[in-house]
């Protein structure tokens, strides 16, 4: 099973390894810590969930039934707050990570997934959302059809 990012309704960003992600249908944003901002890495590249838990077992001294259960929770979590979707995309990518292991693996604790709802206003009153194809921010065209 694969999930990708819910775009265009959901913005992100990874900052000092942090993942920022905004919904601009509702005006929340939320924020992962570090072992989930390398989950969300992961879904944006549409990894199958085998992968981002054999990738996480490679870099976190954890059982594999522990980091599976914490992946799949928050993947739970991503889906409820419709920040990802499930990805059906035929695109195939390896399904394993590299077998190249860190010299020291960290020890594993599960992705927190914070929900901030105090700028709900002021996201929802950003013009952005009203950016089109042409990108933002552009002057009207011009009303060809006017009485010169």
């Amino acid at each position: 099973m694969k999930y990708g990012v819910n775009h265009p309704q959901v913005i992100n960003e990874i900052i000092d390894g942090e993942a920022i992600m905004i919904d601009l249908a509702t005006g929340s944003y939320y924020s992962l810590d570090s072992v989930g901002a390398q989950i969300w890495t992961l879904l944006e590249e549409s990894r199958p969930v085998d992968y981002i838990v054999a990738e996480l077992g490679r870099l976190y001294d954890a059982p594999e039934p522990v980091i599976r259960t914490a992946v799949d929770n928050l993947l739970e979590q991503l889906t409820l707050e419709q920040l990802i979707t499930p990805d059906t995309s035929d695109v195939s990518a390896p399904a394993t990570p590299p077998a190249v292991e860190p010299a020291v693996r960290e020890p594993f604790s599960a992705p927190k997934l914070e929900k901030f709802t105090d700028m709900q206003d002021l996201i929802l009153l950003d013009p952005v959302h009203e950016v089109g194809s042409r990108g933002w921010p552009h002057a009207p065209e011009p009303d060809r059809h006017a009485a010169s």
